[in-house]
């Protein structure tokens, strides 16, 4: 282990982790559908005028926004690609924990109500007390984070 792994806070970082995992899947399931219409975008022809005159004062405006489009779709694409790698990186060591760690996790992190209501949950779900929903949660964010990273957090 290198001595800089001593100074990075892997728990902060494994919640940054758990938290992106939303946008990662979002960013998967619509990029095909986002690049589709900005092809779309392009090949539509703006409507000319009917009087005859110049749309636009700029004679390039039509390239220009076919440049722009282009330079959107490539931006689409690395987020996409980016989206895969975090995706093979994070759920192997999602895999890796036991239902019950990724139930609490969910419950804290992905969870849609608020710190209380996710408390609630754990406490309701395994019939334990509030200190120990804590606890569960600490070492389910422990386990995540060794998973991750690959030592002890």
């Amino acid at each position: 282990m290198h001595v800089m792994t001593k100074y990075l806070d892997t728990r902060k970082a494994a919640i940054s982790a758990l938290q992106d995992f939303a946008v990662m899947e979002q960013i998967i399931d619509t990029t095909d559908e986002q690049i589709k219409t900005a092809y779309d975008d392009v090949t539509t022809p703006a409507s000319p005028k009917l009087d005859g005159m110049p749309r636009h004062t700029d004679l390039h405006a039509g390239e220009m926004r076919v440049a722009a489009t282009l330079d959107r779709i490539d931006i689409y694409r690395a987020r996409y690609t980016q989206a895969r790698e975090y995706m093979a990186w994070f759920l192997p060591a999602w895999q890796l924990l036991t239902d019950d760690d990724r139930f609490v996790l969910e419950a804290f992190f992905l969870g849609d109500g608020t710190q209380d209501d996710a408390v609630q949950t754990v406490c309701d779900h395994f019939y334990v007390e509030r200190t120990s929903a804590y606890q569960k949660k600490s070492r389910a964010l422990a386990r995540l984070a060794s998973a991750l990273y690959g030592q002890a957090a």
